[in-house]
């Protein structure tokens, strides 16, 4: 967990435009500024929709995501699904699909 709050911590600490750019490889995305971990790519998309960092936080670890096959965003990021998951959150922030 104290790994998970590290991420989470550099997520909401980021630069708001510092935008997520791409995926460059398994475990690794781009932004206008350097490059992040896949978990904190998924954070920091989280946080755009919820800023509660305990929310964001409970979200990741428990929330299952019905249209990405009832799996949580921390297990579709051990998949290595992230991109998935990137794209949901930002289609549910940009308003079209809901969170659950």
């Amino acid at each position: 967990m104290n790994g998970l709050r590290h991420y989470l911590n550099e997520a909401l600490m980021t630069h708001p435009s510092d935008r997520l750019l791409s995926p460059i490889s398994n475990g690794c995305y781009t932004t206008l500024f350097g490059i992040v971990p896949d978990v904190v790519a998924v954070l920091r998309a989280a946080a755009e929709i919820e800023s509660s960092p305990a929310e964001v936080m409970s979200w990741y670890k428990e929330v299952r995501i019905r249209e990405l096959g009832d799996l949580t965003a921390e297990v579709l990021v051990r998949m290595q699904r992230t991109q998935e998951v990137v794209n949901f959150l930002r289609s549910v922030r940009d308003g079209e699909r809901e969170l659950f």
